[in-house]
């Protein structure tokens, strides 16, 4: 896709998320409004990235999302049963963030979580 436009975002974005009538905005997070997490989340990205040509740069997975089946209890066994480092946080990741690596072609996360604030 040489010049792709907000318009084939959202298309996008109703595809892959299910998104019939509901508005889509810039602020929407792509793991509450969007509902994509675990598998569904990595296929979404994986598209994404696949569907406007976007080098993925330091995108990490892990970063905006959870694996599927992590949660609160797989946190407890990482974290105290084999002490390995683990958090339930994770960055936002916004459909502001998915139009702006559109436009640079590129996911760089410094720059993506600047311009959401």
């Amino acid at each position: 896709m040489s010049h792709p436009s907000w318009e084939n975002l959202e298309s996008f974005i109703r595809k892959e998320a299910g998104m019939s009538s509901k508005p889509i905005g810039l602020d929407m997070s792509v793991v509450y409004d969007l509902g994509q997490e675990g598998d569904d989340a990595d296929t979404f990205m994986t598209r994404f990235f696949e569907e406007f040509g976007i080098d993925e740069g330091d995108y990490k997975f892990e970063k905006y999302f959870f694996m599927e089946g992590e949660g609160f209890v797989y946190h407890l066994i990482q974290k105290y049963l084999f002490r390995r480092p683990h958090s339930t946080k994770r960055e936002p990741l916004t459909v502001r963030m998915l139009r702006d690596a559109m436009i640079q072609g590129r996911w760089d996360s410094k720059i993506l979580s600047m311009k959401r604030q």
